[in-house]
């Protein structure tokens, strides 16, 4: 017998182990089933992928920000007089023909829900202060007061004053938050805060504005 021939034998031999046949149905049951799992497995991959998204930009906000609140922005009373500060004068550093503009508290009618002082801002040039615009008597409850828009062209654009102890006051226009100068007057217990000139173009005519006042620990505080 020839090589050749005796591998042919081998060929022809029956294999050792009988396969039985396929069970096609099975087998695409079993294919549904795995494609089903993997569609489950990515939506789920997806939801976790979404949450953390969320979770991420709730606490990269900032911590308590609170709602803004709307207040009212009034026209200060024009009178030019000598003026007769309670407390501190405080300066603004901004310069223009007739002095430094500052803000300070002078005495004022007393109301049912007021103390007697009222807000005045006014020019500082050499040892004198005049007092120009006059923005109504001092509330005693906690929060935003005498919110007004000075002089356009002159004087601050917007200023007013806090009672209570902020540290930071801003106000927010077209989604963009824009921050005042502060000051704590420290013998009435109060805030008195300004917007720089440059700021005069946003909040120049502007009747109604959302202020925020925060503490020197960033918590917010009552309007």
């Amino acid at each position: 017998m020839t090589d050749l021939e005796a591998l042919r034998g081998v060929l022809a031999e029956p294999p050792p182990v009988e396969f039985s046949a396929v069970d096609l149905a099975d087998v695409m049951r079993r294919g549904r089933r795995r494609r089903r799992l993997r569609r489950l497995s990515a939506a789920a991959a997806t939801v976790v992928v979404l949450v953390g998204v969320v979770v991420g930009a709730q606490l990269l906000r900032t911590p308590g920000a609170p709602a803004v609140t709307t207040l009212a922005v009034t026209a200060a009373q024009p009178e030019r007089r000598a003026a007769a500060p309670i407390g501190e004068v405080v300066g603004t550093k901004i310069e223009d023909p007739e002095g430094e503009v500052v803000l300070f508290f002078e005495r004022a009618p007393a109301g049912p829900d007021s103390s007697p002082y009222q807000l005045v801002l006014g020019h500082r040039k050499g040892d004198g202060i005049t007092a120009e615009l006059a923005t109504g008597s001092r509330s005693s409850a906690p929060g935003f007061h005498a919110l007004t828009a000075g002089r356009p062209g002159r004087d601050l654009p917007l200023y007013g004053y806090y009672t209570g102890p902020a540290t930071r006051i801003t106000a927010e226009v077209g989604g963009l938050m824009y921050g005042a100068e502060a000051q704590h007057v420290e013998a009435l217990a109060v805030t008195v805060f300004w917007f720089p000139r440059r700021d005069t173009t946003v909040l120049g005519g502007i009747v109604t504005l959302p202020m925020n006042a925060y503490s020197a620990a960033g918590d917010s505080l009552p309007k």
